[in-house]
């Protein structure tokens, strides 16, 4: 079922610093929007995702989802704007396009070699 953006905002537990980050990403859209993903791939405890956003909450609640989805074992390259948009509700119609930038910094991040960062 999907969480409303309101519910994600309000508990933001995978915003954080990307240092360290064995992987990074970013993308930038209009509205000086940007999104940085940092990926940490698992070994024991499993993978660790964090995200830093800017102040939008459509764009924040689609990091943080990412994130989730990420550490639940969904491989980037399945990360897509669909799936994000599935499991996001109350995204303003104006704002759907949150979830491409999202996507596109999870890409971005897979695609770097382990220890870069973006």
């Amino acid at each position: 079922m999907p969480r409303s953006v309101a519910e994600l905002v309000s508990d933001l537990r995978h915003a954080g610093a990307l240092d360290g980050a064995r992987r990074a990403g970013a993308a930038e859209g209009g509205e000086r929007l940007r999104v940085r993903i940092g990926l940490w791939p698992g070994r024991g405890a499993g993978p660790r995702a964090r995200f830093r956003a800017t102040t939008c909450a459509s764009l924040l609640a689609y990091a943080e989802a990412a994130c989730a989805l990420l550490e639940a074992g969904t491989p980037p390259g399945e990360l897509t704007p669909a799936l994000l948009r599935a499991q996001v509700s109350g995204v303003h119609p104006a704002h759907l396009d949150r979830a491409e930038l999202v996507a596109a910094a999870v890409r971005a991040a897979a695609a770097e070699p382990e220890g870069s960062s973006a």
